[in-house]
């Protein structure tokens, strides 16, 4: 059976998965610098609609 990645075997490669899981499926920050977090919207910041591409094309 071919994986494609020869860099761990396959039960090490379990075992980084099961560590990593509760990371990835976290509702925290996964960054270890704080300050790379994006900032929470302020009270007084105009709402703005998601971009949609094809109906936000001028005419």
């Amino acid at each position: 059976m071919q994986r494609g990645s020869e860099k761990h075997s396959p039960r090490q490669d379990e075992a980084l998965k099961e560590e990593m899981d509760g990371e990835l499926r976290g509702d925290k920050p996964t960054r270890a610098e704080t300050w790379r977090d994006p900032e929470p919207p302020a009270d007084d910041d105009p709402d703005v609609p998601p971009f949609q591409p094809h109906t936000n094309r001028p005419e």
